[in-house]
């Protein structure tokens, strides 16, 4: 069923004419023709399928519905004024709700590194953070933007190169004590890996400079979460090809051993997308310059 809507233009020349009752003084208040508002009052009184007005030589005085029309038209056009107001301050004032989405990984050190500084010079601004290894639609979810690894799927959205993250081969000390030495990839071959992945085992591609080397390992452990996969190697399940920025620290602890430090993966770039419009609203407008001053922090390859 169509809804019954009503012009606020007409509807604001309507409360001109009935604060005077007078075509000729709202003529001149609106600086518009006498004939162009009395044409626009008959649009308005065929929409309402009443008139609002009874109008003679002399006079102009407001009928039944009018009356009416008159005291909640007040109230209606004022209400708008308002919602114009609250958007343009909104617009124009760092605050309201910042919604944003990244991969698990990276956002936690948005949570640990840029977050906590932006919240704290920014306090009226609040920020959700999905964490997520799917690339979401902004437009559907409600995003004002997300950080993004890989290749960028939507053209429709603006996007800001950050840097490069890649992925190196590590396993528990243990775990390599007690298992054959790996000094080459083709030494891979008989160990046991930890995949990210739900389906069949991946081909690990590993990068030497201009050399390439492509290996499939045997799987012991596949799971759809890279600090779950992180535990596992710590355990001593298997060897893991994990995200630098995820595993530094346990390497620098000797929790983890970086395995063939020679041999990285392709090196993934990353960056945020937010949608394209007009004027950015003030709070993400402050929240990308944000990211562009803390953008050493998104080099994240290992040897660079």
């Amino acid at each position: 069923m169509q809804k019954e809507t009503i012009d606020l233009k007409l509807l604001h020349y309507f409360v001109t004419i009935a604060e005077s009752l007078s075509f000729t003084a709202a003529s001149e208040s609106l600086n518009i023709a006498k004939s162009a508002l009395s044409k626009g009052i008959s649009k308005l009184e065929d929409e309402l399928g009443t008139k609002v007005f009874e109008r003679s030589s002399r006079v102009v005085r407001l009928t039944e519905a009018g009356q009416i029309l008159y005291h909640r038209a007040e109230v209606l056009l004022e209400d708008a004024d308002h919602l114009v107001s609250d958007i343009k301050t909104l617009q124009n004032s760092v605050s309201g709700h910042l919604k944003i989405a990244a991969p698990p990984t990276l956002g936690r050190m948005l949570a640990a590194e840029i977050i906590p500084p932006f919240l704290k010079q920014w306090p009226d601004v609040s920020i959700s953070l999905k964490l997520s290894y799917d690339y979401e639609d902004l437009f559907k979810e409600g995003l004002d933007l997300a950080f993004r690894m890989g290749v960028n799927r939507d053209q429709n959205l603006i996007e800001r190169p950050l840097g490069r993250a890649n992925r190196v081969v590590v396993a528990a000390p243990d775990y390599l004590a007690q298992h054959a030495p790996i000094r080459t990839p083709h030494d891979l071959l008989p160990h046991k890996s930890l995949q990210f992945s739900n389906h069949i085992p991946q081909e690990w591609t590993l990068q030497n400079r201009a050399k390439v080397e492509h290996v499939t390992l045997s799987v012991a452990l596949q799971c759809s979460d890279l600090a779950a996969l992180r535990n596992a190697a710590r355990a001593g399940l298997g060897v893991a090809q994990l995200p630098w920025m995820l595993v530094r620290d346990d390497i620098n602890n000797g929790h983890l051993t970086h395995v063939l430090p020679q041999w990285l993966s392709t090196g993934l770039p990353i960056a945020l997308v937010y949608k394209e419009g007009h004027r950015k609203a003030a709070k993400l407008a402050e929240f990308l310059k944000f990211v562009e001053a803390y953008k050493q922090l998104f080099e994240l390859r290992f040897g660079e």
